[in-house]
C-alpha cells in the first residue's frame, strides 16, 4: 500500500495537466496514476470551488491492498444533521449515553481512521486531522473517546465474524493503547491458531489485591469453532467477580491447561495463588498439582450441585449433597452423614457417588 503523505507531495508534471478546472467536466472516468495525484487534483478542485475536501471511504481487497479510494467534502454524511438526529432519538428513543457518543462517530470518520490506525497513526494525531479536515472542533461532532470506542467497537466485531488474523490484530492494536496489556499464543505445525491467553492492565493490577484464590472454568464453548473458552477469575473485597486473564485452548489436556498455568503466572509477575478452584477436570487437577505444588485445590460447589442432578436425578438427592457440602462438620461427623446420605437414596455402587467419596478432601 502506499503510504505517502499525500497533503506534502509534490505534484507531477502530469498532475498538472489534470489539474486544470476548466476540463473538470469531461474527467468522469479519468485514470490518475497513483491516489496521491488523485488526492491533489481533488484538493484543488475544492479550493476553487470553495469548500473543503476530505479522504472518505477506503476499501481494501483480500491482500490488504487498495481497491478503492473516495473523496468528498469534508461535511458529507454527518457534522449539524447528525447532531440533530441525535438529539431526536433521544426525545422518542431510550438510549443510552454511550450508545448516542457512537453514534456520533460517522462510519465515513471509523473508516479514516481505521485506515490511518493501520499505519500506526495514533488515535490523539487521527482526531487532530479530522478536527482539521473539519475547520474546527465545533465541527467534528465527537470527542477523542468517541473515537477509541467507536474503534474498539468495530475491532469487536471482527472478533465475532471468527477471523482469527482480526483477534490477533485486536490486541496488538489493545496493546498500542494499554502498555501493560498481556497476550501471549502458540501455533501448531500448520500456523494455525493452538492455544491463546491474554489479560488487560486492569486486570493484572487486580490480581495482586485479589489472588488469594482464583478459579478456572473450562466449561464454555466458543460457539462457531466449539473450542473451550477459560475465564480465570476471583473475587474482590466487595464480593463481586473479577475476571484475571481469559484463555482459548485448543482441547482440554494436560498439556493445553499447562501452557495456560504457565502462562497466566508469567502475566502475573509469577506470584503464585494460595487456592485455586475448578470444576472437577482430572487433567486440570494435575496440571494445578504439577506448576503450582503448594497452592490448595478444592472443586467448585456450583459445579459439584448441578453434575449431583444430572448424574443422579433425583433433586432430594441434591439437595442432602449440597446441604453436606456446606456444612461446617469434623472429619469424623461428615463420614456418618455421607454414609447416612448415601444409604437413604441408595446409591452406594454408583459411579459418581463412590468417585466424590473419594475425592471428599477436594469439596467437604
Amino acid at each position: 500500500m502506499d503510504h505517502t503523505d499525500a497533503d506534502n507531495h509534490k505534484p507531477t508534471d502530469e498532475c498538472h495537466e489534470v489539474h486544470n478546472v476548466d476540463e473538470s467536466d469531461i474527467l468522469v472516468g479519468k485514470l490518475f496514476s497513483s491516489r496521491d495525484q488523485a488526492w491533489y487534483f481533488f484538493k484543488g478542485f475544492a479550493r476553487e470551488h470553495g469548500f473543503s475536501a476530505r479522504r472518505g471511504t477506503t476499501r481494501l481487497d483480500m491482500e490488504g491492498n487498495v481497491k478503492t479510494q473516495e473523496f468528498c467534502c469534508s461535511k458529507e454524511g454527518f457534522r449539524e444533521s447528525k447532531v440533530n438526529t441525535v438529539d431526536h432519538q433521544r426525545a422518542h428513543t431510550p438510549i443510552t449515553e454511550q450508545d448516542a457518543r457512537l453514534e456520533a462517530v460517522s462510519k465515513v470518520d471509523i473508516d479514516e481512521a481505521t485506515t490511518l490506525k493501520e499505519v500506526s497513526v495514533g488515535t490523539s494525531q487521527v482526531i487532530n486531522y479530522l478536527t482539521e479536515q473539519a475547520w474546527g472542533c465545533h465541527n467534528v461532532g465527537f470527542t477523542h473517546k468517541d473515537l477509541y470506542n467507536a474503534l474498539q467497537r468495530g475491532k469487536a466485531k471482527e472478533i465475532v465474524d471468527g477471523d482469527v488474523n482480526a483477534l490477533i490484530g485486536y490486541f496488538d492494536y489493545k496493546k498500542h493503547d494499554d502498555p501493560g496489556f498481556f497476550v501471549t499464543y502458540s501455533v501448531d505445525e500448520s500456523g494455525a491458531l493452538h492455544n491463546l491467553i491474554w489479560s488487560d492492565s486492569t486486570s493484572r493490577s487486580d490480581y495482586i489485591y485479589f489472588c488469594d484464590v482464583i478459579e478456572f472454568d473450562t466449561t464454555y464453548r466458543d460457539k462457531l469453532y466449539g473450542r473451550p473458552i477459560m475465564p480465570i477469575f476471583g473475587v474482590n473485597h466487595h464480593h463481586n467477580t473479577i475476571v484475571f486473564a481469559t484463555a482459548i485452548i485448543t482441547d482440554e489436556t494436560s498439556q493445553s491447561f499447562e501452557w495456560v498455568l504457565h502462562n497466566f503466572l508469567k502475566a502475573m509477575m509469577n506470584k503464585s495463588p494460595i487456592s485455586v478452584v475448578t470444576d472437577g477436570d482430572r487433567a486440570m487437577q494435575r496440571v494445578i498439582k504439577s506448576v503450582i505444588p503448594n497452592a490448595k485445590h478444592r472443586l467448585c460447589s456450583w459445579h459439584l450441585s448441578r453434575n449431583a442432578q444430572a448424574d443422579i436425578g433425583d433433586p432430594k438427592f441434591t439437595a442432602a449433597f449440597s446441604k453436606c457440602m456446606a456444612s461446617w462438620w469434623t472429619t469424623k461427623k461428615f463420614d456418618i452423614q455421607w454414609r447416612s446420605i448415601v444409604s437413604e437414596f441408595n446409591v452406594e455402587n454408583h459411579p459418581w457417588v463412590i468417585e466424590k467419596g473419594n475425592t471428599r478432601h477436594l469439596w467437604a
